[in-house]
């Protein structure tokens, strides 16, 4: 009886004893996952990065985030591909680009679903034509800026580097900058800086988001590699996505508290209005719209590609879908 007494003393030693030198391990594969994430514009479109980042919705899903701002689609393809950022908000030429030369770039999600570029020119510059032998400024070639410009162009019957030049100029605030400089005549810009280029003088040559183009603008990208890897990772990245979209529609205070500490030195009236623009451009349940997807594609230059690219091959909304037929989007707007 004595010797049973003792193995079972000992076996409960050895139970203690083992739980409190497994608790570290336990401790250390309960730590939250870590993502990088990036965002290519210091424009509202970021927000849900941002809301989900500082009010802690990723990590409430089991994910610790890490912002980074890479200003260019291009660059943001690079990293992402380079495995440097996971997941990120991009516009969409890259991917298109990328995937035919034979990467695996995917969307997840839709970001901003129609195209909101503006091309405001110097007051002396009265229409398009004025343009004639003047210079048009970019943030970046390949990215939205510069098919925004292409596209204008090419609707008011002129060519790039012939009858204009397009400048790189690196960022929204440098391209005001340069506008004011007379360095460019005109600029390829986005709200607030849209807002801000009105209350200034300049004149709205085109806003793109009224020419009835369809055209997706932005994205949440990754890469299908990844996803397939770690499928419950996004899974649990889109819930804390999907939550921080809630509080972008749906808590107004909340959201410009927030985007006022990434968009600095914004007036408030400014900010407001731009955020109230993107409100309009950002879906609630945050599907692609497929045809403005199917738009870019169409219109991403075709010189060197490997593959044709279709709809389905940069696209893949299975994550949202499977989130909205368990009642989540519901759950989050009360509908």
């Amino acid at each position: 009886m004595l010797r049973i007494f003792r193995f079972k003393l000992n076996n409960r030693f050895i139970l203690v004893a083992s739980f409190f030198l497994l608790r570290p391990i336990m401790a250390v594969c309960a730590q939250p996952e870590t993502l990088n994430l990036s965002y290519s514009a210091l424009v509202p479109s970021g927000a849900p990065f941002w809301i989900g980042h500082e009010l802690k919705l990723f990590e409430r899903e089991g994910i610790k985030t890490q912002l980074l701002y890479i200003n260019a689609a291009p660059r943001v393809m690079a990293a992402l591909l380079a495995g440097e950022v996971q997941i990120a908000l991009s516009g969409v030429n890259s991917i298109v680009s990328a995937y035919a030369h034979g990467s695996d770039p995917v969307a997840i999600a839709g970001t901003v679903n129609k195209i909101n570029v503006s091309i405001f020119a110097r007051p002396e510059i009265r229409i398009p034509e004025d343009l004639k032998s003047k210079r048009l400024g970019i943030t970046r070639f390949g990215g939205l800026t510069d098919f925004s410009a292409n596209y204008a162009l090419k609707k008011w019957g002129l060519h790039a580097a012939k009858d204009v030049a397009l400048i790189q100029i690196g960022d929204t605030t440098a391209l005001m900058g340069a506008m004011a400089g007379n360095a460019v005549q005109a600029a390829t810009l986005q709200p607030p800086f849209t807002i801000l280029a009105a209350g200034l003088g300049y004149r709205e040559l085109l806003d793109l988001s009224k020419s009835g183009l369809e055209y997706q603008n932005t994205v949440v990208l990754t890469t299908r590699s990844l996803v397939k890897k770690s499928p419950d990772t996004f899974r649990k990245f889109l819930r804390g996505y999907s939550s921080a979209l809630a509080v972008f529609h749906g808590q107004k205070e909340t959201a410009l508290k927030i985007m006022s500490r990434y968009l600095k030195g914004l007036d408030p009236l400014v900010l407001e209005k731009s955020y109230e623009a993107y409100k309009a451009w950002v879906p609630e349940v945050p599907y692609v719209n497929q045809a403005g997807m199917e738009t870019a594609i169409a219109l991403t230059p075709t010189t060197g590609r490997e593959k044709e690219v279709k709809y389905t091959d940069i696209v893949d909304e299975s994550l949202v879908r499977e989130l909205e037929q368990q009642g989540l989007y519901r759950s989050l707007y009360k509908k």
